[in-house]
């Protein structure tokens, strides 16, 4: 996302981030209440990832999030927005000395894990939320290292648990490789592609990574054929063997020029961001028949899709548009989030 053209009292506050240690001075909490899912049947169990009682100050209203946690653009610091009151509450959170944030996940328990780049190497960072949405801490997660090339177009997932990262760099800038890494042990798993392709959207179920493959467009290509390419959703057993990113198995194509989609936590259903000239919706699709479901939510109006993601329950999605937007189904003000490259809840 782009960021705003005008200054605001908040943007004057990201310039002074501040590094956040076992003591913390503040996070900045902003938004004017944001559109959730409010469990909607696209996932067939209900599940909630995260302990009832460091989780409870963190969520109200059903389960769903009081918090987003985003990489500002740039990647010099984290915000933290409350998605109902809208209130400042403190600081941004500084980036590593020398390092860019680059992407957020949720992670277990009140926490997000972040990854930060520089100089060809990937490390990951955890971020833990106190009851009232300040930050506590972050450290460094331990032996967690991916060495690639990070760009715009890498992506990351983790694992409800808490326990695997998965991470996509890229070489030559458009041949991907997903690796995914254990917190506990730091042992470190590769699937390389061997053709061009961007590679997104990744969740998980289980042992199963899913990811959007969205081949590029062809120069010289027939008119015809010359538009975005279908993304194919495809999975991966990452209890398997490593190696070739073959090895993953090729489920459903979704319509021409989706951007994001997430799988459910029980592996039987995905949820795609789907545009149109008209409006922007969440469209369901079963894993079993690659047939489409129930629209979840819609709102009229052109907007493109930039990512979709879900909390760590799995049960709420928050899609980020590129109107500088987020979005969900519940609530009719979105938080304005044009400042952020990418956020988690």
């Amino acid at each position: 996302m782009t960021g705003g053209k005008t200054e605001t009292r908040v943007g004057a506050a990201w310039r002074n981030a501040v590094p956040v240690g076992v003591a913390v001075i503040g996070a900045l909490v902003i938004g004017a209440g944001v559109d959730t899912v409010h469990r909607h049947p696209w996932s067939h169990k209900k599940k909630e990832a995260a302990s009832a009682g460091s989780t409870a100050a963190t969520r109200k209203d059903g389960g769903k999030p009081r918090f987003v946690v985003g990489v500002r653009v740039g990647g010099d610091a984290l915000v933290v927005r409350d998605v109902k009151s809208g209130r400042d509450v403190g600081l941004p959170v500084a980036a590593p000395a020398g390092r860019r944030f680059q992407r957020i996940a949720a992670g277990p328990g009140n926490s997000y894990v972040v990854a930060s780049y520089a100089s060809r190497v990937v490390t990951f960072h955890r971020l833990t939320l106190g009851k009232d949405g300040r930050p506590t801490a972050l450290t460094a997660v331990p032996r967690a290292t991916v060495k690639g090339v990070s760009t715009l177009f890498s992506d990351m997932a983790v694992s409800p648990d808490g326990a695997n990262i998965a991470y996509v760099t890229y070489r030559n800038g458009t041949v991907g490789r997903v690796d995914v890494l254990s917190t506990r042990t730091g042992v470190l798993k590769s699937w390389k592609a061997k053709s061009p392709a961007r590679i997104g959207s990744l969740s998980w179920a289980g042992n199963t990574l899913s990811f959007l493959w969205r081949p590029p467009v062809l120069r010289g290509a027939p008119r015809a054929e010359s538009g975005p390419p279908a993304p194919q959703v495809r999975t991966l057993d990452t209890a398997g063997p490593a190696g070739d990113l073959k090895l993953s198995k090729a489920v459903m194509r979704l319509p021409a020029g989706t951007e994001a989609a997430v799988l459910s936590p029980d592996g039987r259903t995905v949820v795609a961001g789907v545009e149109s000239s008209t409006r922007l919706a969440l469209q369901r699709y079963s894993m079993a028949t690659g047939r489409p479901g129930g629209v979840i939510w819609e709102r009229p109006g052109k907007a493109g899709v930039r990512r979709l993601d879900a909390d760590r329950s799995g049960g709420h999605l928050l899609l980020a548009a590129d109107d500088g937007n987020l979005y969900g189904p519940d609530a009719g003000t979105p938080v304005r989030a044009d400042d952020l490259s990418d956020v988690a809840w």
